[in-house]
């Protein structure tokens, strides 16, 4: 990193840009020029110019700076040539709140280690993603795990997060001004859920859990319409809170469901990962990459609320 601190600094034009640049605090670039500087034995910038500018020193360990990193480049590419991992392709499936909101992470994380690894992504219904593993159309995939998978494939799986499921009402509603519901308040209220049925539905399973039959009115796969019945005083929408990200929230409040009523994330994959050194290497990207942000702030639109999400496994 000592490196490519200099590189970013000297591209960009002083140490804060470079931080940003780099995805790192300033001080921890500072530290890395400061050690570089050591190590040489010279002053590589003059730190009371704005902005800040190479010293004399600084302009001739430039040319090599950047040749060192050509270098090492290059040394990775054949490293990765011997290990299968110079090109290739690879398939994650996802179904949708993941696929736009944590899967784009995983693939910057990805990217930036193996460039010329064709990643296809594959989106699917819960349900439809066990028929993507059955089919070897992906050998790994993302999903909630309820419903349960129904692979005739053996899968392992390694749980990633776990997130609120969230109630959705009318602003004039009665529930609106709660901080949180309880499952038991849940009982008497007509419901809008996702899902393909009400008996298979996630919900369904996680409210029977504690003892709550669910009052199921609508039954949707679409967040914005599940949030736009809850708009019009249709129902009550419960929907996970991910999924809430990408949809327009004026008119209605969210209300995080206490009583454990959340969703477990894992990422299932097949024996078929094995052989792949491209799917190997995605699998790990994923198992390393953290959750979604553990706080969503939902106060841009008229009575959100902003509960806590994803506490740690």
């Amino acid at each position: 990193m000592w490196i490519e601190a200099f590189l970013a600094v000297v591209e960009v034009g002083g140490f804060s840009a470079a931080a940003g640049h780099l995805y790192r605090s300033q001080g921890r670039v500072s530290s890395y020029i400061t050690a570089l500087e050591r190590e040489l034995g010279v002053r590589l910038f003059d730190r009371h110019q704005r902005p800040t500018r190479l010293t004399s020193e600084g302009e001739a360990f430039l040319p090599h700076a950047r040749a060192l990193l050509d270098e090492l480049a290059a040394g990775r590419h054949a490293a990765l040539e011997v290990k299968g991992l110079a090109r290739g392709d690879v398939a994650v499936a996802t179904y949708p709140s993941a696929g736009s909101e944590y899967l784009p992470h995983v693939l910057k994380n990805f990217a930036r280690d193996y460039q010329n690894i064709e990643v296809k992504l594959v989106e699917r219904r819960i349900r439809g993603l066990d028929q993507v593993l059955d089919s070897d159309e992906a050998s790994i995939a993302i999903r909630p795990t309820v419903p349960p998978p129904m692979c005739r494939t053996p899968l392992h799986a390694q749980p990633l997060w776990r997130e609120p499921m969230c109630l959705v009402v009318a602003e004039d509603h009665a529930l609106s001004r709660s901080g949180a519901v309880e499952a038991v308040d849940l009982a008497d209220q007509p419901l809008i859920i996702g899902g393909r049925n009400s008996e298979d539905a996630e919900i369904t399973r996680l409210l029977s859990a504690v003892g709550v039959t669910p009052r199921i009115k609508y039954i949707s796969n679409q967040p914005q319409s599940i949030v736009a019945m809850a708009r019009e005083g249709l129902a009550c929408g419960i929907i996970n809170l991910m999924a809430l990200r990408s949809v327009r929230l004026d008119g209605v409040a969210v209300v995080p469901v206490a009583s454990g009523i959340s969703r477990e994330v894992a990422v299932y994959w097949t024996a078929a990962v094995e052989p792949s050194a491209a799917a190997t290497a995605l699998l790990r990207t994923v198992l390393l990459t953290p959750p979604p942000q553990q706080v969503v702030d939902l106060r841009g639109a008229a009575h959100r609320r902003h509960p806590t999400v994803f506490p740690p496994l």
